[in-house]
């Protein structure tokens, strides 16, 4: 009787498990922000870019078409703040890229920590590089360590692989 007793009581509680599993992962499912946060996002977005120098048509047309609406403001507002890049080219450069927050962090890098950069010329290769965190480390390095021009650092990072030989 014991073990009959035993064997209902594991049966009852994985009956009772499974829905109690179930229940959790739906309810992770959902995001626990309101809906109201993603509308916050447009607004910092055009704040951002509107602070940048952008128009208030392209601003409010450019953030409604973008995926992460505050990344890309973001990215505007650095470039245009932290490099002699205009704000309408730093738009251009930021729309075009899957990761505007690493740009920014490309473009400002090289510019403050190496000399004599082209400022479009630094932006166009953030831009075009698949990882512009690991591109920007490439170009600081080699144009202090080997004193390398600028733009040869550029082209030697930009035509590096990622997985060496």
């Amino acid at each position: 009787m014991n073990r009959k007793n035993r064997v209902s009581r594991r049966h009852f509680w994985q009956m009772c498990a499974s829905p109690l599993v179930t229940a959790s992962l739906f309810t992770l499912a959902f995001p626990t922000t309101p809906v109201s946060a993603g509308v916050d996002q447009f607004q910092i977005c055009a704040a951002e870019l509107l602070r940048a120098g952008i128009s208030r048509e392209n601003a409010a047309r450019t953030c409604a078409e973008a995926l992460y609406p505050k990344d890309l403001s973001l990215c505007v507002l650095k470039i245009e703040e932290l490099t002699p890049v205009a704000a309408d080219e730093a738009l251009f450069a930021c729309m075009r890229v899957r990761r505007p927050k690493e740009l920014a962090s490309c473009m400002v890098n090289i510019n403050q920590r190496t000399q004599g950069s082209d400022p479009l010329l630094v932006l166009a290769n953030c831009r075009s590089t698949i990882r512009p965190l690991r591109f920007s480390e490439c170009v600081i390095g080699l144009s202090r360590e080997i004193d390398f021009s600028l733009p040869s650092a550029l082209a030697t990072c930009i035509d590096a692989e990622d997985f060496p030989r």
